[in-house]
């Protein structure tokens, strides 16, 4: 165990605590993954100095240039869950389907800020889910999979949503919970990943990128729209909608990815809430933005963050091709990962 512990140390520097001043950042190498990189609220860097974007600018341009950079990139990894890789251009593409399908029957062509829930596991149906709501003029309102019912019609009905989009896991639960308010339920299929799907290169048949396709149809945003409601956990009254516009998550995603000199060549190990800034922010939103993989465990699990690190660096001085360089949580979970590690099998 003392040679494992001196190489995962050489990898894993433990950081100390620094509870007042966000400018103390520790910076490392690319190829380090930093276990102990303690994240702030994303509201912390929302200065000044980070609000100089465009105010044209919204989420969907950032989104057009990923999917007009997968055509070079020849279908580089954006998500990995259950053991099953998605291409940026899968994403956008099944988002893209199912935008047409939420827009459909609306005789403006576009959702105009209507609130969608979204009630997903952590995976590629997810973040399409984000995308095909943003691409259809919709607004993103994550609700828990840990919510109970009563929670769950509090929540809907105080940000007043209007469709809720879930996979066959929750479809039953769901369709009782849109029966009970005035929300239509789409089950809709999942993600086409990797192995079961060709690329086309980000090409249709008539040698338009899916990214040009988007966007033609598309309806005027500005970047002061609301895109997403967070809830508060209520943990002094009733939970609250926190509203955030496409400026404000680009602002904050800009900032994290300044402040932590992320790049496409990083992997992030992810296992945070989908409901929550964290998660959603430094988790998602920010690897997305820097066209970089998010490789999503099922749930937070000690032996299962210590295999997969170990798989990523398994030799003192070696790195594997898929190595882990990006792991951010709470102080909860890595006190337990301190404690898992302490009396894990030294032969793992």
């Amino acid at each position: 165990m003392n040679n494992s512990f001196k190489t995962f140390n050489k990898h894993f520097p433990l950081l100390p605590f620094h509870h007042h001043h966000h400018h103390h950042h520790h910076k490392f190498p690319h190829h380090h993954f930093s276990l102990f990189s303690i994240n702030y609220s994303c509201s912390q860097f929302s200065s000044s100095s980070h609000s100089s974007s465009s105010q044209s600018t919204t989420l969907m341009d950032i989104f057009k240039a990923i999917a007009k950079q997968e055509v070079v990139a020849h279908g580089s990894v954006a998500i990995r869950a259950d053991q099953k890789s998605y291409s940026y251009n899968q994403l956008i593409s099944s988002a893209q389907n199912l935008s047409n399908l939420l827009c459909e029957n609306d005789v403006k062509g576009n959702l105009g800020g209507a609130r969608i829930g979204i009630v997903v596991k952590p995976s590629a149906e997810f973040v399409a889910r984000i995308l095909a709501t943003w691409f259809s003029g919709g607004v993103v309102v994550p609700l828990a999979l840990s919510y109970p019912e009563v929670e769950l019609l509090y929540v809907m009905n105080n940000s007043d949503v209007s469709t809720i989009l879930s996979t066959g896991d929750h479809s039953e639960l769901m369709q009782n919970i849109a029966n009970k308010t005035s929300s239509r339920f789409f089950h809709i299929p999942p993600v086409p990943n990797k192995s079961s799907e060709k690329s086309n290169n980000g090409h249709s048949k008539n040698g338009e990128s899916d990214a040009d396709r988007i966007f033609l149809k598309n309806i005027e945003r500005s970047s002061e729209d609301p895109a997403l409601i967070l809830y508060t956990s209520g943990t002094t009254g009733k939970p609250k909608g926190v509203v955030h516009t496409h400026r404000s998550i680009l602002d904050q995603v800009q900032a994290l990815t300044k402040v932590w000199e992320y790049t496409s060549a990083d992997r992030f190990l992810h296992c945070l809430p989908l409901h929550h800034v964290n998660g959603l922010f430094n988790g998602l939103f920010v690897p997305v933005y820097v066209s970089s993989t998010v490789e999503f465990l099922p749930k937070f699990s000690v032996s299962g963050i210590w295999k997969r690190l170990r798989e990523s660096y398994p030799t003192e001085g070696y790195e594997d091709g898929d190595a882990i360089t990006v792991f951010i949580g709470v102080p909860t979970m890595y006190t337990q990962l301190i404690q898992g590690y302490h009396v894990m099998d030294p032969k793992l």
